[in-house]
């Protein structure tokens, strides 16, 4: 991303810029892909990386030009990709799981199973969530393609479809997998930078239409905005008053708040006479800090989570509609 800023920049004031890249794709390791396309990228991540030849190029060099070798220092930081099956055993058809297997299992034998990137687990269960279907894991156990206790049906829903391997390639188009997930505030200095810059007009953004907590074994969402709140049947009237109130207090610095300072957002919040279930919304869907974190900046996450709600939807985040991938491709553009 920012090397595609830098190109932008410079673009813009009448440089002539040329583009060096040593994939086929977008934004290194924030890329975003098809199933079929993670699929290849797993596969290049578990090939063993071949050295380097580095070459004489000095006689093509000209006076006063300097040679700049590039490492491919960013491959390193990926380690020990394992790939994982969600797909149901009874629809799951052998020829078309060798693929996944077979990257397993090599990964398997050359690193053990205790570490795994946080990367493959954010992809895998992105693809399982966009399918929506039963999480269901397979590891380096033959017995651990078991259904996860921690993810039952909701018994209001009609029972989902299970899904097989090859329906999951064969459909895998209709949905992108970001290797790292991030959400953008609707204000701030990149959402500023895309309008300004005109790059906006390159993609296409969606507002995140709700948020969802996860608290007493339970999948609750958190009231963001005036409606939320009055609607929510998870708060009392007395916990809708009492968040309302607190929101509206806290966008206004106070000698009362500027007391805390230092001491933990936890502990304001309880001062506030905030129950649990409001102490759990604010800390960790609205102003998303940890319980130790002092005041100040719990409050001023607060703040700016409250300041962007509303700029384009019910809920201050924006997310490209294919993938953050799209947002350095729009910026070489």
């Amino acid at each position: 991303l920012a090397e595609s800023v830098v190109a932008a920049a410079c673009s813009r004031v009448g440089q002539r810029v040329l583009h060096l890249d040593r994939r086929s794709y977008y934004a290194a390791n924030w890329a975003s892909f098809t199933f079929n396309g993670l699929l290849t990228w797993i596969k290049e991540q578990n090939e063993e990386p071949k050295p380097e030849e580095v070459k004489d190029w000095s006689s093509l060099m000209e006076e006063g030009e300097e040679l700049i070798h590039l490492a491919n220092s960013d491959s390193a930081s990926i380690t020990n990709l394992l790939v994982f099956s969600f797909t149901s055993e009874e629809e799951e058809e052998a020829p078309n799981t060798t693929e996944e297997e077979k990257a397993a299992d090599e990964d398997a034998v050359k690193e053990s199973s205790e570490t795994e990137s946080a990367d493959s687990k954010e992809e895998e269960a992105g693809a399982a969530e966009k399918e929506d279907q039963p999480a269901q894991t397979e590891g380096e156990e033959p017995e651990a393609d078991q259904p996860l206790p921690s993810s039952p049906s909701n018994p209001s829903e009609p029972v989902r479809k299970k899904i097989s391997y090859a329906q999951l390639v064969k459909e895998g188009r209709r949905f992108n997998i970001d290797l790292v997930s991030k959400l953008l505030f609707s204000r701030g200095s990149l959402i500023d930078l895309l309008i300004k810059s005109n790059v906006s007009r390159y993609a296409e953004f969606k507002n995140v239409t709700r948020i969802l907590t996860y608290r007493h074994g339970n999948v609750e969402q958190v009231p963001c905005s005036r409606a939320d709140v009055f609607a929510s049947r998870q708060l009392s009237v007395i916990e809708k008053r009492k968040l309302m109130r607190f929101l509206t207090s806290c966008m206004e610095e106070t000698e009362e708040q500027a007391a805390y300072n230092g001491r933990p957002y936890l502990e304001f919040l309880r001062n506030q006479q905030l129950g649990e279930s409001l102490q759990h919304f604010l800390l960790h869907s609205i102003a998303m800090v940890a319980e130790d974190t002092p005041t100040e900046e719990g409050l001023a996450s607060t703040r700016h989570f409250l300041r962007c709600l509303g700029r384009y939807g019910n809920t201050p985040f924006l997310f490209p509609v294919y993938g953050l991938g799209e947002i350095p491709q729009c910026f070489c553009r």
